[in-house]
């Protein structure tokens, strides 16, 4: 955690009893995805603080990603202190270069991911994983285009973390005696199980609909299967 006093025009806090102490401000706090929510914590005095914040929605507001959900911490003593409906809106990305996820959907088309059941369903499948596996692998071969592939730009290249900005919040009403009025959560996408893997997918797709391909109908779609795994 990274903090320093606040100016002398900020707010004070009560600490211990003591009136007049300058907060100090909590900027961002790394975390990682967690099935559907956004694990991770900080330290503050010693002490172990563990942050949950769990998305119950999103939307694209002037096209920028928003989650609406709840915020839970939990102090060194193992009380738990929550607050529901906080915002928390995407600022900006860091890239990822090399073998990110193959996409196993078409977004264009508005398919979702939903169980194959029948032989042909499944046969038809496996042939469109394997001609998109095979896609990839050519995306991934260099290009003779001078430009050098970097995270930023290049077929390899993808969304590794995501920094979303918190609203104003209130530290003592959630058990943090520091200024939580700017704080950023700093999450690494990193998928280790299928829940995770899938909600990478979605955010991912969702950035690049959004800011790459300014596909409006490709939003629409990516939002609502997101959605729709949020409010399970």
């Amino acid at each position: 955690m990274s903090t320093s006093r606040t100016d002398k025009n900020t707010r004070r806090v009560t600490a211990k009893g003591l009136v007049g102490v300058p907060a100090k401000r909590l900027y961002s706090v790394p975390i990682w995805l967690s099935g559907r929510s956004f694990a991770g914590g900080f330290d503050y005095a010693g002490g172990k603080y563990n942050l949950v914040f769990a998305p119950s929605g999103a939307s694209t507001p002037d096209n920028e990603l928003e989650l609406l959900g709840r915020l839970t911490i939990t102090d060194p003593r193992g009380r738990v202190h929550s607050r529901n409906s906080v915002r928390a809106k995407l600022a900006s990305i860091q890239g990822g270069i090399g073998d990110a996820p193959v996409r196993r959907r078409v977004v264009a088309t508005g398919g979702a991911r939903g169980d194959v059941s029948t032989s042909q369903q499944k046969q038809q499948t496996a042939a469109e994983s394997e001609k998109a596996g095979q896609k990839a692998e050519e995306n991934r071969q260099p290009r003779a285009s001078g430009l050098p592939v970097t995270e930023s730009t290049g077929p390899t290249s993808f969304t590794g973390v995501m920094y979303f900005h918190l609203e104003a919040l209130d530290g003592r009403a959630l058990g943090v005696p520091v200024d939580l009025s700017r704080v950023q959560l700093n999450l690494r996408l990193d998928p280790l199980d299928e829940t995770t893997r899938t909600m990478t997918e979605l955010y991912r797709d969702l950035v690049d609909a959004l800011h790459l391909k300014a596909d409006a109908n490709a939003v629409a779609v990516i939002l609502r299967e997101l959605n729709q795994l949020l409010r399970t």
